[in-house]
């Protein structure tokens, strides 16, 4: 398995269509370097309910999710395993819950991620004595067989959710959510919370768990527009403004770097695709930004600044994963002129010698992961992985005779 990278307008009455809804019913110093571990993302889109009388089938959901993916890795080097990403009939309850697991077993202290979720909202309120005490939201996963005031157990509580994904090991996790009635996750413990000027360092430094929703509390969220017929307003513009963004287009439009200072903070964004969205023509959605448990007043940061070595990695990695080998030696090649040493180098250099059947150079290189795994470094092999690699290489090249000194 190859390793996770270190590595979008005017809404006509007529064009909302269906909505997102049920229907029916300690800081570093200031001179210390920050680590800066991989950005991640994992998605879930859902379209097709199977339950139609419950849940109209909704027209963008997916392509939300693939194009929020897509442009996350095109322009920030993001690295989305499909195994992340589930659409449809994939996203069962149980099935987001073992992804959360998942990403529990594999994001480490440094990581930053996104998660994001395009698919049908709930709500469900409790009443005593006519008067509304509280309520619940709820993102509808596939299967479920009855609505949410009948069988809330079927659904997936948005503060559980948070609560789930606030416990995982990443630095920094961002949360979207374009749903109906999604802006429920900043009810409750869950505060709306203004940015700061905090420098770009302490932003990064500092833990963070942030939330980003398509619509209020009480709101229901487009499906699609005149402007993004293939998504829904929220991810349009948010997709598009990230687009402008990365691609330093000097067209006069706005983007979210609005000072232009080469890097996007979770706060830049929410202003950018909030004014947007809430300008847009029939708009009847206001997005909502806030911070969830365990925040420390950091932020995801991302960064517009180019890292030639990591274009030549991903482009090897992705090269190697089609099996086209030629542009694989020359992005390797272009990899290793820019960066000799370190666990990303070992590994191209591994894969090198993988399809060349190099046992000796093999064996050397998996020593080298090996070593950088024992220091602590992240390496783009599990450690069961590793050993198990090591182990086969170390066989291989006894039987061959071969010296891997």
């Amino acid at each position: 398995m190859l390793a996770l990278a270190a590595l979008w307008m005017p809404l006509t009455a007529g064009a909302q269509g269906v909505t997102r809804s049920n229907e029916i019913g300690r800081p570093a110093d200031k001179n210390d370097e920050v680590a800066v571990g991989r950005y991640v993302f994992a998605g879930i889109g859902i379209d097709n309910y199977q339950s139609v009388d419950l849940w109209k089938t909704l027209d963008n959901a997916v392509n939300d999710v693939d194009r929020m993916r897509q442009t996350l890795q095109d322009g920030f080097h993001f690295d989305a395993p499909d195994e992340w990403i589930l659409r449809n009939e994939e996203a069962t309850s149980s099935a987001i819950r073992r992804l959360i697991d998942d990403l529990g077993r594999n994001l480490q202290p440094d990581d930053n991620l996104v998660f994001f979720y395009a698919g049908h909202g709930a709500e469900r309120a409790t009443i005593f004595d006519g008067e509304i005490v509280s309520r619940t939201g709820y993102i509808v996963p596939v299967g479920v067989k009855a609505p949410v005031e009948d069988a809330p157990s079927q659904y997936l509580e948005i503060d559980r959710l948070l609560a789930d994904l606030a416990g995982l090991p990443a630095r920094h996790v961002l949360v979207i959510f374009d749903s109906c009635y999604s802006g429920l996750a900043l009810d409750g413990s869950f505060k709306t919370r203004g940015g700061g000027t905090q420098q770009a360092h302490d932003l990064r430094s500092r833990r963070s768990r942030r939330v980003l929703t398509s619509a209020q509390a009480d709101q229901l969220a487009a499906d699609g527009g005149a402007q993004f017929p293939n998504n829904s307003l929220f991810t349009g513009w948010l997709t598009e403004g990230l687009r402008r963004a990365a691609e330093g287009l000097d067209d006069g439009r706005p983007s979210p770097d609005a000072d232009d200072d080469g890097m996007i903070t979770v706060t830049e964004l929410f202003a950018f695709v909030s004014g947007r969205v809430g300008a847009a023509s029939e708009s009847r959605q206001t997005p909502d930004f806030g911070a969830f448990k365990f925040d420390n007043r950091g932020e995801l940061v991302l960064t517009l600044e180019t890292d030639p070595f990591e274009d030549a990695y991903r482009s090897a990695l992705e090269a190697f994963q089609e099996g086209k080998f030629e542009i694989f030696f020359s992005s390797t090649d272009d990899a290793l002129q820019i960066e000799g040493d370190g666990p990303r180098s070992s590994y191209l250099r591994y894969l090198s010698a993988r399809i060349d059947d190099e046992l000796a150079l093999s064996l050397v290189s998996l020593r080298e992961l090996s070593a950088f795994a024992e220091a602590g470094d992240t390496v783009p092999l599990s450690a069961g992985e590793l050993m198990i690699e090591l182990r086969r290489a170390e066989r291989q090249c006894q039987k061959a005779d071969c010296e891997a000194d």
